[in-house]
């Protein structure tokens, strides 16, 4: 789906609930209280794992992978150095993972009445990514029929911004708990930080770049939505607890990738004043 139609169907979710909201009588709040809140928030972050592919360092994602790295002439000294016999790559990452990210936050709130309140909500995130290629090693001395193996350790960095819009609606309320369900539109920019591998505590840098995309750290803004339920408990009169839950569909938008919608989810802890 084009942006702009993305972007006009978030719209079309979010707007129509304004509306709605215009048909509520806001009751008048005691004086000393206010509709605007502001919260902190940190979580766990589980990504989707369809973009990790970015750092396999395969031929296919980038003609600056592993392989052209082992074939420069500068490199081939040094690790023929190292591996000592012939070598050559055997197998790259078989699974490409994500760590589970820490998710840190800030959210605003307006309360437009008592069950409804508009929410702006950033959050940062660092993802890592931590995997091994294969050199296999025509080593005589093995005594073994066949090859010797070695894994290499493959790592990748990205940072994550998201904005996330939308409304929150109060579906239960007690004395000293609320529950909600939470609908945003979801803007978002992803950015490559670092990709490499380490052979003999050197490390190597894999480029990103290529005839048609000319950047070495490929990333830009990407669109979606999502999803959001969690419970609220008063700690005093003006702080409230909120442990919360959400899942976003959303676009990971790197030019160098095909494959880049997918579904994302967090937990955490929001503390919240007003």
């Amino acid at each position: 789906m084009k942006t702009p139609k993305l972007f006009a169907l978030l719209l079309a979710l979010i707007l129509p609930i304004f509306a709605f909201c215009q048909d509520f009588d806001y009751e008048e709040e005691e004086e000393d209280s206010s509709r605007l809140y502001f919260g902190v928030q940190v979580g766990a972050h589980f990504p989707n794992h369809n973009t990790s592919i970015l750092y396999s360092g395969r031929s296919s994602i980038t003609p600056f992978g592993i392989e052209h790295i082992f074939n420069q002439p500068q490199n081939q000294v040094v690790l023929q150095n190292y591996f000592q016999f012939p070598y050559e790559i055997s197998e790259f990452p078989i699974e490409n993972r994500y760590q589970t990210a820490v998710e840190i936050g800030v959210n605003l709130a307006y309360q437009l009445n008592k069950l409804l309140s508009l929410n702006l909500e950033i959050n940062a995130y660092r993802l890592k990514y931590e995997q091994f290629f294969t050199v296999a090693i025509d080593d005589p001395r093995n005594q073994l029929v066949g090859a010797t193996f070695e894994q290499i350790p493959l790592f990748g960095e990205e940072n994550r911004f998201y904005f996330n819009l939308g409304t929150q609606w109060s579906y239960f309320r007690a004395e000293y708990t609320n529950a909600y369900f939470s609908i945003f539109a979801n803007m978002n920019d992803v950015r490559l930080r670092r990709n490499y591998f380490v052979i003999d505590g050197i490390e190597y840098n894999i480029l990103h770049q290529s005839e048609v995309i000319n950047n070495q750290k490929p990333g830009n803004l990407g669109f979606g939505f999502g999803l959001g339920t969690g419970i609220k408990f008063a700690l005093t009169d003006h702080i409230l607890a909120d442990l919360y839950y959400q899942m976003i569909q959303t676009e990971s938008n790197f030019e160098v990738l095909e494959e880049t919608r997918g579904l994302h989810h967090s937990i955490g802890l929001r503390v919240i004043w007003n």
